[in-house]
């Protein structure tokens, strides 16, 4: 994959020199009185008879920005219906391969998406987490480090109609992607016309971290396609109120989505809210209208963050619990809490570029190594694209000024967001994403207005790029990321718990040693087991604690086995003879155990 993304990023190089050449002066044909480039064979979506009037009237040029990557989106006629229909054919391979295996690609399921999943399914049944808090505002989770409520309350609906599996956990985000590339086409159609919104809702169709984030269940997921749903109708709303309004709801709800969203979403509104109002594109009115409708459904996990920053007592209402976390420690990752501020900024900056810009490795389940979250080889677009957006902020007139200004504070505030927690990954840095494949799209648009012959090799770097990154998911990626998300362990336990035994020992190493909370929160995924039963609350027998233990074997188990046992283990902790009586199931890296006598 080095080699591809070496010739592709040569390749995207040698078109953009190409662009530039006839741009510069002396150089290009435009100043030596030759034809200009797109003179008699217009760029695409600009008339032949408005490039050859320019030309028969001795300007040497096209029409009006039809040179200029810089030139005014509005400006851009429609795409040639081949073309319209090649891009909209990629995006529909990208939905189908969304949907493709869905549920079993990843196989099995990681401990956070398993975590969500049970405390949605207890709510599905009760009302209440797994802990027993009833409709809580944000989730106690590991206990250490807390848990956004959106995504398990979205699976609600699918457990009640179909029950919990790899599937109905997993389609709510699935849900929230496809709806983020309907965000997406909106903003760009917005910002530059059908064209652009083509080309962005292809780009991010296509890019590896949008596919990837799309199949498997994260809570902090959500983030990045609730902010872009609000932004969308945030830019709609200079022409429709009812727009501006319901922007409100996704930047509320982005506040369920991951904690992060406190330090991006009220330093984005309120950057916004300056910038509409010194723009005149909303009244004092609807900017209090639009502060009632956010605060009005974000209000209680603001105050659930005001009672554990105060340490106050959880506060029960009759329709959402605002808890406390008295162990929480997640405050550490932000540099406002940091002992050495300075340092940890830097940090921060270093890894916000390796991770945003350089698209440097990440881990496993976030980015396919020699992919990057938006293609290795895609920056030189991005930068262009990113000069188009500050040009369009400054130089745009009317509306669409204030659209490109609204885009960069969206990504100043993504930036400061990465810039204040500790050493981001791709999951703490999702938000950041959206910006940059926005930009890469606007770059492509300005590349193929100064040269539209460079859609041929564009369109083929893309198409091998997307071939390979497919080929690479569904293959030896999909291979490693099953033992990762425990699809072992999920088989053993399964298996074991078929065999219906009065207990069930299970190892506590499902992640490492000692860490028997992932391996109780699989298990508890892999089994459906009520919550009510989990908390002792039930009548059934024998009870939780009784009947789940985890714990490793040990020899004297071997040599004085219990009856009515079975044991999930390791495999690589199996001795290499078993005592008489002892047969053990291999499932991959873990197996199970039974003691049948001898």
């Amino acid at each position: 994959m080095e080699t591809v993304n070496t010739i592709s990023a040569l390749v995207l190089l040698g078109l953009l020199a190409w662009a530039a050449w006839g741009l510069l002066p002396g150089w290009g044909r435009a100043d030596t009185g030759a034809k200009a480039p797109l003179a008699g064979k217009a760029a695409w979506g600009v008339k032949k008879r408005d490039a050859h009037k320019a030309a028969r009237a001795g300007t040497g040029s096209a029409p009006a920005g039809a040179l200029s990557p810089l030139a005014a989106p509005e400006e851009d006629a429609p795409l040639p219906l081949p073309w319209q229909i090649v891009l909209w054919a990629l995006v529909a391979a990208g939905v189908a391969l969304r949907i493709f295996r869905f549920g079993a690609v990843p196989g099995g399921f990681n401990q956070d998406g398993a975590m969500a999943a049970v405390d949605a399914l207890a709510l599905a049944r009760h009302g209440t987490d797994r802990f027993g808090t009833w409709l809580p505002a944000h989730f106690t989770a590991w206990g250490y480090g807390q848990m956004s409520v959106l995504l398990s309350y979205c699976m609600v609906p699918f457990f009640w109609l179909f029950g919990m599996d790899s599937v109905t956990a997993r389609l709510p985000m699935l849900l929230w992607s496809l709806a983020g590339l309907g965000g997406v086409y909106a903003l760009a159609r917005q910002l530059g016309g059908h064209r652009l919104g083509l080309f962005a809702l292809a780009v991010l169709a296509l890019c590896p971290w949008h596919f990837m984030q799309s199949r498997w269940a994260l809570d902090c997921n959500v983030f990045p396609h609730a902010f872009l749903l609000g932004l969308a109708l945030l830019c709609r709303g200079a022409k429709r109120p009812a727009a501006l309004y319901g922007s409100m709801v996704f930047f509320a709800l982005c506040m369920y989505s991951y904690g992060l969203a406190f330090l991006t979403v009220p330093l984005f509104l309120l950057l916004a809210c300056a910038l509409l109002l010194g723009s005149r594109r909303v009244s004092w009115k609807q900017v209090l209208l639009c502060l009632a409708i956010y605060l009005g459904l974000s209000w209680p996990i603001y105050v659930t963050m005001l009672i554990n920053a105060l340490g106050l007592e959880t506060l029960a209402l009759p329709f959402v619990t605002l808890p406390y976390f008295p162990q929480s420690v997640r405050s550490g990752d932000l540099i406002f809490f940091s002992d050495a501020p300075w340092e940890q900024l830097r940090l921060n900056a270093r890894a916000l570029w390796q991770v945003g810009f350089a698209q440097g490795p990440d881990l496993p389940w976030n980015a396919i190594e020699g992919f990057g979250t938006l293609f290795l080889w895609s920056w030189p677009l991005g930068l262009l694209g990113l000069g188009v957006a500050l040009r369009r902020a400054l130089g745009a007139e009317g509306e669409r000024r204030v659209l490109w200004r609204l885009l960069l504070l969206y990504w100043i505030a993504a930036l400061f967001t990465g810039l204040c927690v500790r050493q981001v990954n791709i999951n703490r840095l999702n938000i950041l994403f959206y910006a940059h494949g926005l930009f890469i799209a606007v770059g492509l648009a300005a590349l193929l207005r100064l040269r539209p012959h460079a859609a041929l090799p564009l369109l083929a770097v893309y198409a091998l790029s997307a071939c390979l990154f497919v080929q690479s998911y569904f293959g030896p990626w999909a291979e490693r990321i099953s033992s990762l998300f425990y699809e072992d362990f999920l088989s053993a336990v399964t298996m074991a718990a078929e065999q219906q035994p009065e207990r069930l020992v299970i190892t506590p190493d499902a992640q490492y040693t000692g860490s028997r909370a992932v391996s109780e929160i699989l298990t508890l995924y892999a089994l459906d087991l009520d919550d009510c039963y989990l908390r002792g609350e039930s009548d059934e027998t024998p009870s939780y604690r009784e009947r789940f233990v985890y714990r490793n074997l040990t020899q004297e188990d071997l040599l004085a086995p219990a009856g009515g046992t079975v044991w999930v283990q390791k495999t690589a902790s199996l001795p290499p003879d078993l005592p008489a009586g002892w047969q053990a199931q291999i499932v991959g890296d873990y197996c199970v155990l039974v003691y049948s006598g001898g």
